[in-house]
């Protein structure tokens, strides 16, 4: 009798116990969950030979699956004095500077994460697109109307490219909330105005309002 009271008690525990985390990863799953975060970018030009740092506001979806999850993103930078070179055959030095003060990057993520509890790992990757927006040239004196045209056809060349991105985060759940932190890497292209890698590290919070997927149901009468 008592080794049946046992049985009976340790299944009671496990149950009470498992619950709780099953009721968190059906939580989890297959939801759509929208996001605010802030972004540091960490870079470098042809102009600025140390590390600069530009800031970031932004939004993004998250909608997961079982183990994954589809990662699109927003985010609003903005620049404390910004430089890089263009090349231009006619100016005296073959190039020309420019400066901006904003620029805008759109990312598409697919991570997987391995396993699902209140701490989570996750690692991707991607594509993002960076497009520096206002960039205007800085070059003293008075240059010719062609020169100007060259400096211009440059800076649109130069302006916006996609980008591979590899990412990771870590993410503490509560309930239908997370707070995130994730890390961005983005290789260096002399076609860009910022010719060097790019690391951004963003940290947010995300909150599940939706369902990822529709279930239906029906009945013979």
């Amino acid at each position: 009798m008592r080794i049946v009271s046992r049985i009976a008690l340790t299944v009671v525990l496990v149950a009470m116990v498992a619950t709780p985390a099953m009721a968190q990863r059906a939580t989890w799953q297959n939801r759509w969950y929208w996001d605010g975060q802030v972004s540091l970018m960490r870079y470098k030009t042809p102009t600025q030979a140390n590390w600069q740092n530009a800031y970031g506001v932004g939004g993004s979806w998250f909608i997961t699956k079982r183990q994954g999850g589809l990662y699109l993103a927003f985010d609003q930078m903005f620049y404390d004095s910004a430089t890089s070179l263009v090349p231009n055959g006619l100016s005296p030095t073959g190039t020309a500077e420019v400066t901006w003060e904003t620029s805008q990057r759109w990312q598409a993520i697919i991570y997987a994460i391995p396993a699902s509890g209140t701490f989570e790992l996750y690692l991707g990757g991607g594509f993002a697109i960076h497009n520096i927006r206002g960039v205007d040239t800085t070059n003293a004196g008075s240059p010719s109307a062609q020169e100007l045209s060259v400096t211009l056809q440059e800076i649109q060349k130069r302006s916006s490219r996609a980008f591979l991105v590899l990412a990771g985060g870590l993410q503490l759940r509560v309930g239908r909330l997370a707070i995130f932190g994730d890390y961005q890497f983005m290789p260096a292209s002399n076609q860009f105005l910022i010719t060097s890698s790019q690391h951004v590290f963003t940290a947010g919070l995300r909150i599940a309002l939706a369902s990822s997927s529709t279930e239906m149901t029906t009945g013979r009468q």
